[in-house]
């Protein structure tokens, strides 16, 4: 009985780790694909009708690179399937090329005055069907093997039964648990990433239209100024419209931080420098509304990451640690180790800002993340948004705890710098 129970427990365990290898590297293959082909569908988008043939046969050459980048996958892969989710990737996209080659084509050869507005549709289609061959079919396979495990699990709990509830709790905890964390959190991952991927095309696009009307805009009202005595009604006008003004550029200016997030230059960074360094420059500040800013215990690990964009997460959770304290109160960043199931139980550092403040309502946490979702009558939004963006381009992940009326603590989890051997 025991021997058998011996098997099965592993059989499910190799089964269970293979499936999970073979879904994470599945993740990398749709997130990959479904970033290149949104680009595709902004600019297709910002084609709309055009019949420039130029501008057609260039965006055909970037299709082609992006299907060439997509068959280049097959080299990285390793099970069968891996290959057949990168197949029909390949099938669905050369069905979009061949419409698209067919399109310059008739452009070329002056068959079409102009673009009917039902194949530009069949465009998007195409790379739409694309994207779910890509990120779908991965969350069908996720979902299916997913409820395999389920049913192994409770046949082997039945059978557990029979010699003990107490086996039954430590396999369960020991191996069925930790992989549907991992699961759960890489359908959040991955529905993150498309967000961010669409909404970054559509930032790059409106920030770069608004801007130029913008510094016009203000160069005019610049010279309009001189015209108007200091203090006098039209000069407070014009003040108004030009702190409006600011406000816009400040939007658009997140808005391609946003779009265009620089990668890191990644080096061995010391937390104890960096909250210190924080605490400095935001302190005084702070201390004008009675809130203490305080570094608390530091762990001596260097961590791996860009100084700047960390210190401008960690400046932007500090100040919104500080709004959601009314009056008086604490703030308190920190570091320590940690492990997480998303880094495969490698050992992290977690830079931590914790605030005395009046906590987050639950409506509010679904949602906290969404580009464009604010509660402040000027934010924009997409604060915590970039912030999201700069930890996941580090390889790692923001945490939050937080009760109502007992305060947030917002988590920086981030990779260790690696020990190099002499």
């Amino acid at each position: 009985m025991f021997f058998a129970l011996a098997l099965a427990i592993g059989w499910l365990a190799r089964t269970g780790w293979r499936q999970t290898a073979e879904l994470r590297d599945g993740l990398l293959i749709a997130e990959q694909v479904d970033e290149q082909v949104v680009v595709l569908q902004g600019k297709l988008h910002m084609l709309d009708k055009a019949t420039d043939v130029v501008r057609w046969q260039r965006f055909l050459e970037e299709s082609v690179a992006v299907g060439d980048s997509i068959g280049a996958k097959r080299a990285q892969l390793t099970t069968a399937p891996e290959h057949q989710l990168l197949d029909r990737i390949v099938e669905s996209y050369a069905n979009y090329l061949a419409t698209v080659a067919s399109l310059v084509g008739q452009l070329q050869s002056r068959e079409l005055d102009k673009l009917p507005s039902e194949r530009l549709d069949r465009l998007l289609d195409e790379l739409t069907a694309v994207r779910r061959q890509g990120v779908g079919q991965f969350l069908t396979d996720s979902h299916r093997y997913l409820a395999t495990l389920q049913k192994a699990n409770v046949a082997l709990l039945t059978a557990l039964v029979a010699v003990g509830v107490w086996l039954s709790i430590v396999v369960y905890r020991g191996m069925i648990a930790p992989l549907r964390v991992k699961l759960v959190e890489t359908y959040a991952i991955l529905e993150r990433s498309q967000k961010l991927a669409a909404l970054g095309v559509m930032a790059a696009g409106v920030a770069h239209e608004i801007r130029n009307p913008l510094t016009a805009i203000k160069a005019r009202l610049y010279t309009h100024r001189k015209a108007f005595a200091t203090g006098s009604p039209e000069y407070l006008h014009v003040e108004f419209v030009n702190e409006e003004i600011n406000r816009l550029e400040r939007i658009v200016r997140e808005f391609l931080q946003f779009a265009r997030p620089a990668e890191p230059k990644l080096t061995a960074v010391s937390p104890g420098e960096l909250l210190r360094g924080v605490c400095e420059l935001l302190a005084p500040e702070l201390a004008k509304s009675s809130i203490q800013l305080a570094v608390g215990e530091v762990v001596d690990n260097a961590l791996s990451a860009d100084e700047n964009q960390i210190r401008q997460v960690l400046i932007n959770l500090v100040k919104n640690a500080a709004e959601s304290i009314d009056h008086g109160g604490r703030i308190t960043m920190r570091a320590r180790l940690g492990k997480v199931p998303r880094l495969r139980g490698k050992e992290v550092i977690i830079l931590e800002v914790e605030d005395s403040g009046k906590g987050i309502p639950p409506e509010v946490q679904k949602r906290l993340f969404d580009p464009f979702f604010t509660t402040k009558p000027s934010g924009t939004g997409l604060g915590l948004a970039i912030a999201a963006r700069i930890v996941d381009k580090h390889g790692g992940a923001l945490q939050l705890k937080t009760r109502t009326n007992h305060g947030t603590t917002f988590g920086i989890v981030l990779p260790m710098e690696k020990k190099h051997e002499a």
